[in-house]
């Protein structure tokens, strides 16, 4: 029992799961209350009388196992050959660390404690000397230095690649894995979006713990970052290269300051159970930002979807409707459709963007 325990506490140290969700629809008051001091939001619904249906399904866990394991078998060997293919990483590249938890498919790193100290240690060593970086390294563990989860902010990064920025500095290159299909042009939005957003994230994130470790200057952390879903009907690899993580870094930079001072609003010591009612009740009391992006992740999508429509918001109909019509709500776009004469240029505008002028 006590082994179950120690190993449940290690799993709860890993926010990477809140960071994911807080990366989901971070304009969200009450998504990020949640994601900051771990508030289920299957909780919250069950609280206000929904049914959670969020829970994400055994067989799809199962199948992102072994996906990922099966990317790291044999020194990665599987995912060496398709960065290579991509340009991610130079022609028969050598080298790879394996930094992810026992619990995670590791082999060797039993504790998160242990994966912070060997993360940090192959930071320092490659930094001062990159001769020694291995070109792949899966999972390496950060500890991010701001109050911006509770208890503590800790991020496992997929996997990143080590290549040479110069003679005298190594650059490092920031990798998300998801197990959804690459289809081309017409991959899922709302994933494609999902999984830069949190390369983004940990990018920034990786920034921050360089800065804190005094590794700044004697390490290149690359602008864009690569994206691993899977060919379609199969669990072999996919390779997104050269994804520009730009915006979703400087969102990501602004949205820990919003992390930061949620996490700092609070301070009494019962803030960190997830089941406390208090925190729950000022998660269902904080302004909403709802999106087509909430109905993959939050049980509190139906109600916030509801409030949208009472509203007559366009967002109800999706973020690409509600581009257009901005903050013309849905009963007026219908009468200007119906001909209806504009009441400004903003209106008559939206006519001729519809095409009836």
């Amino acid at each position: 029992m006590a082994e179950v325990d120690e190993v449940r506490q290690e799993a709860r140290r890993n926010t990477r799961a809140r960071f994911e969700q807080w990366a989901k629809n971070p304009a969200c008051d009450a998504n990020t209350l949640s994601a900051v001091h771990n508030v289920r939001l299957d909780a919250a619904a069950r609280k206000v009388g929904l049914s959670p249906s969020f829970g994400q399904s055994p067989f799809a866990i199962a199948r992102g196992n072994r996906f990922e394991a099966g990317l790291f078998l044999e020194n990665a060997a599987r995912l060496r050959q398709a960065l290579e293919a991509k340009g991610c990483l130079p022609p028969s590249s050598t080298g790879f660390v394996d930094l992810r938890l026992k619990m995670n498919g590791g082999q060797y790193v039993s504790s998160v404690d242990e994966g912070l100290r060997l993360t940090q240690e192959w930071l320092q060593r490659i930094a001062c000397d990159p001769g020694t970086a291995e070109s792949l390294v899966a999972a390496p563990m950060i500890k991010i230095p701001k109050g911006v989860i509770l208890p503590e902010a800790l991020l496992i990064i997929d996997a990143v690649t080590v290549t040479a920025a110069d003679a005298m500095r190594p650059r490092v290159t920031v990798g998300e894995i998801k197990v959804f299909p690459d289809r081309g042009g017409h991959t899922e939005p709302q994933q494609l979006a999902s999984a830069r957003a949190q390369a983004g994230v940990y990018r920034h994130a990786l920034e921050l713990a360089l800065q804190e470790l005094g590794l700044a200057d004697d390490m290149d952390i690359a602008a864009d970052g690569f994206l691993v879903f899977t060919w379609p009907g199969s669990n072999s690899p996919s390779v997104r290269a050269g994804e520009d993580l730009t915006y979703q870094v400087i969102r990501a930079e602004r949205g820990f300051q919003r992390l930061e001072e949620v996490a700092q609003s609070l301070v009494r010591t019962d803030d960190f159970a997830a089941d406390n009612p208090a925190l729950i009740q000022r998660v269902l009391d904080a302004n909403t930002s709802y999106s087509e992006a909430c109905l993959s992740f939050c049980d509190l999508a139906p109600r916030c979807h509801q409030h949208a429509a009472d509203a007559d918001d366009a967002i109800i109909l999706g973020t690409d409707v509600k581009r257009l019509l901005g903050e013309t709500h849905i009963s007026r776009a219908i009468a200007l459709l119906n001909g209806a004469v504009p009441f400004d240029d903003r209106e008559q505008d939206l006519q001729r963007q519809l095409g009836l002028s």
